[in-house]
């Protein structure tokens, strides 16, 4: 045994001997608290010793090269005090990502993730291969990619008031975020911006909920569609900001279907943009390509720039044109006197399984999360809903 690893085997063993008993014994679940003035110095020690139904609690502040697997069921890990930065600056050398999370039903708050990579180049911040999944108020920047998900049709998989900034791999595209065949995944006040070459958004899950996000290009960036829904699912595109940049590799800001539908029902072949505020800064787009056999109801969306507004099977309604706006005096609101303004027609009624109305509630606040919709008269067009400066 070196004489370097005597202290940290020794601290080991120590927590081994006093903290596990006791949480062991323990009948309620137990709380395991991480941090630098801690017994437990780092996240990966909380993994191996946190039991089903834990807690684990992360000071803020940075883990440097520090890599956990998580098999733990319905466990709760939150960074307390700010952010708990998880980094890594060299190759992970699980061959996954920063985190690999086994488990069933695990909620992750207040963690951030960065550098994840790994000789494949398939490194993630998060790598799930358990069943559901809950994040809030996370945030992942400069990894090759931040959640890759495998197959499980059983899990669901919730992401809301997250980042999701600036994956990128050394030789191939990345995604912002990549989901695998989840039974359902929930997007809900999350912020996209910078993939390099790839999606923003990615996702092969059956059910895709996409509500009230903002997902647009950085400046001088060459990501490709912002949301692409290759294989289908029953979706609901709304209330989004969406920007599509003028070097996009990709003309389709809404990609459905594109690589077949195979084993899907009539349900799950069926696509609503509704009342989201597109900003295109390419030459022209296609807002939704539908290459499925399902049908797709595009209405109530804003369009500032050039493009067309579906290809293929389904209905674009009620949906507004607009002049574009300089990038110097962009802004996602409506102005005062726009058509929108009290001009959205109704939406069908909502599949009986659906969990979210069709009618948008709410709208996406910076830096990440939503507020309420106001409303002033009739819906409006668009991601956002223009209200009378109150009189003093």
């Amino acid at each position: 045994m070196s004489t370097s690893r005597g202290p940290a085997l020794f601290r080991r063993i120590l927590i081994l001997l006093f903290l596990t008993p006791i949480a062991a014994l323990a009948r309620e679940p137990a709380v395991w608290q991480v941090g630098p003035d801690r017994p437990l110095k780092l996240p990966s020690e909380a993994a191996q010793l946190a039991q089903h139904g834990d807690t684990v609690t992360i000071d803020a502040g940075l883990y440097l090269n520090d890599y956990a697997v998580w098999h733990q069921d319905n466990l709760s890990i939150r960074g307390t005090g700010g952010f708990a930065h998880l980094h890594s600056n060299t190759l992970i050398p699980n061959g996954k990502g920063i985190w690999v999370i086994n488990g069933q039903n695990t909620l992750i708050e207040n963690l951030e993730f960065s550098g994840a990579k790994v000789r494949s180049t398939n490194g993630a911040g998060i790598r799930h291969q358990g069943g559901d999944l809950t994040l809030r108020n996370t945030f992942f920047h400069d990894n090759e990619f931040s959640i890759l998900s495998g197959v499980n049709r059983a899990a669901r998989i919730d992401v809301r008031n997250s980042r999701f900034w600036f994956q990128r791999r050394a030789t191939r595209f990345s995604h912002g975020i990549y989901i695998g065949e989840a039974g359902r995944l929930t997007l809900i006040g999350n912020h996209f911006t910078g993939t390099d070459q790839g999606h923003q958004l990615k996702s092969r899950a059956l059910e895709n909920y996409i509500l009230y996000n903002r997902i647009e290009e950085s400046p001088g960036g060459n990501s490709s569609r912002l949301i692409d829904l290759p294989n289908c699912g029953f979706s609901v595109v709304l209330g989004n900001d969406l920007h599509q940049g003028a070097g996009t590799n990709n003309r389709n800001a809404i990609g459905y279907g594109m690589e077949g539908c195979a084993n899907r029902t009539p349900l799950q072949t069926q696509l609503y943009v509704l009342n989201n505020t597109f900003l295109n800064d390419a030459l022209t787009a296609t807002v939704v390509s539908n290459r499925a056999n399902g049908w797709a109801l595009v209405a109530n969306n804003i369009l500032r720039g050039n493009g067309n507004w579906l290809y293929g099977k389904g209905e674009a309604s009620n949906n507004l044109r607009e002049a574009r706006t300089p990038l110097e005096a962009r802004r996602w609101d409506l102005e005062p006197g726009s058509a929108a303004i009290d001009s959205a027609a109704s939406t069908p009624e909502m599949p009986a399984a659906m969990p979210f109305p069709l009618v948008p509630e709410h709208q996406f606040s910076p830096p990440a999360g939503t507020v309420p919709r106001p409303r002033q008269g009739r819906l409006d067009i668009g991601a956002r809903e223009w209200t009378a400066p109150s009189v003093q």
